[in-house]
């Protein structure tokens, strides 16, 4: 007869063994490990436990609940010691015990014939006179052959997605802020980015074991993972543990299936089942307390909070202060390479654009010129951008660029971070401006615009040429200045 684990067992189901033996799966766990027993894996990669495996199981449970150790079952089975020999032993070790318990029996009823109380007790009277046991439990039990278990899936899922959580957002930082990456918000490029965590995960996650024996989210939850004899992880064993992770529990981040296998982990942990990556290592929590729930939510606030002040942080211009002409068109390039992740058009260093792709302007003339004014320290004290169009039927807005010279001057010769930048509102008024005229104050940058057109009629960010206007009639000029006050 073959007994089956899990749910395509024909004979008997692993419930139905723990049943039948009157062990837990942790027991049967744990004596797998201590290499008792090698079921074989079915195609379904589920334990065939064999008749002989289950009986193995319970000569195990008779020896262990007459006291031998582990060891010395070992050497019983392997043939190297004789049961009765073993046996012996153990009757030997039993008188033993029983001699030190009826001792320490007597010196209780000695204590309470004396009526000793705490507060007087002479204890070293009593020590001189008991021979104490060897230290031990005192009966015997398999309650230590288990591999520790935690159930608590929700606990466990949010310390996974928090790990998972501060692997993205640093890898953000560093891509928006060093790498200058700005990546667009598209299917592929999100899949890429969980695969990238995966990597990073299946790297760190080894190495933390191996050496802190936590990784962040399980040390905010108090989840700690061991070896079955209660000692961190070799890095061999995390990998393997952190890949079973990945392929079972994550599903290999493949969409749809992921779920399916988030929601068969979940219920294999709130029955307390052993997870695949668990087979070879325990799982225990050091305490439930309300406070590292709470520690899980201001841990991703900040993570939160740090996403958000890199993305902020990375709109703003490279050079800060006052600037020389050269670092202002720095300032332009970086920006327009940043926020559009193109190369098709550069700034030269007299603030010229220079097309490196061939493109058709329907409307308008492209992307204006910046008009520099330095002063006689060489410091641009003003910036001017000039668009001047006749007889053309229809005109974009330029907000775009002028947005993009608001940060690289107005965003850099003041005191601002990207927080204080976007709070000043600055590109939003520029936005909302269009074709108007307007003056905002950006810290010690005025920025004026000045609009004229003759034969347009404004359509919401584009003009449009008036029924039966002549063509020479068309005209339109826009200037925007940025100048620093002294």
């Amino acid at each position: 007869m073959l007994y089956i684990e899990g749910e395509e067992a024909r004979s008997m189901t692993i419930k139905e063994l723990e049943t039948s033996l009157g062990m837990t799966r942790a027991n049967i766990r744990f004596y797998e490990q201590e290499g008792f027993l090698t079921p074989e894996r079915g195609a379904n990669n589920y334990r065939i436990y064999s008749e002989e495996d289950v009986e193995t199981l319970r000569k195990i449970k008779l020896l262990r609940q007459l006291g031998l150790p582990l060891d010395t079952i070992k050497q019983v089975q392997s043939g190297e010691l004789g049961l009765d020999t073993a046996l012996a032993r153990q009757q030997r070790t039993l008188e033993e015990q029983r001699a030190e318990l009826a001792w320490a029996d007597r010196v209780c009823a000695s204590m309470r014939s004396d009526r000793v109380e705490y507060a007087t007790l002479d204890a070293q009277k009593y020590l001189d006179t008991l021979d104490r046991p060897a230290e031990g439990e005192g009966y015997f039990s398999l309650r230590k052959d288990s591999t520790p278990m935690v159930a608590y899936p929700w606990r466990r899922f949010f310390a996974r997605w928090l790990d998972l959580f501060l692997y993205g957002t640093l890898w953000s930082a560093f891509g928006l802020l060093v790498m200058r990456f700005n990546p667009p918000d598209n299917l592929f490029i999100n899949l890429l980015s969980m695969y990238r965590d995966y990597v990073t995960m299946l790297v760190v996650e080894p190495f933390l074991l191996s050496t802190w024996g936590y990784t962040p989210g399980k040390w905010i939850f108090g989840l700690q993972v061991r070896d079955p004899y209660g000692k961190k992880l070799g890095w061999t064993a995390a990998m393997s543990r952190t890949w079973l992770v990945f392929a079972k529990g994550e599903g290999y981040g493949i969409p749809f299936y992921n779920l399916y296998r988030y929601y068969k982990s979940y219920r294999a942990c709130a029955d307390c089942e052993t997870l695949p990556w668990e087979e070879e290592c325990g799982y225990a929590i050091k305490d439930t307390r309300a406070r590292r729930c709470w520690g899980f939510v201001g841990a991703a606030a900040v993570l939160f909070a740090l996403l958000l002040l890199s993305i902020a942080q990375a709109q703003m211009p490279r050079h800060r202060g006052m600037l020389t002409a050269e670092q202002y068109v720095a300032n332009v390039n970086d920006l327009y390479h940043y926020i559009t992740q193109s190369s098709d058009q550069v700034m030269d260093e007299n603030g010229h654009w220079e097309e490196r792709t061939n493109t058709i302007q329907l409307f308008g003339n492209g992307s204006p010129d910046h008009q520099l004014t330095l002063n006689e320290e060489g410091k641009v004290t003003a910036v001017t951008l000039t668009e001047e169009v006749k007889g053309q039927q229809v005109i974009s807005d330029t907000t775009f660029s002028k947005q993009l010279a608001a940060l690289s001057f107005a965003a850099a010769v003041g005191n601002y971070n990207g927080i204080s930048w976007l709070r000043s509102g600055v590109l939003a008024d520029i936005s909302e401006g269009g074709f108007e005229d307007y003056t905002i104050q950006a810290g010690d940058v005025t920025i004026t615009q000045t609009v004229l057109r003759e034969g347009y009629q404004d359509a919401g960010g584009w003009l449009f040429a008036g029924d039966s206007v002549p063509e020479e009639q068309l005209y339109y000029r826009m200037e925007f200045t940025m100048t620093l006050q002294d």
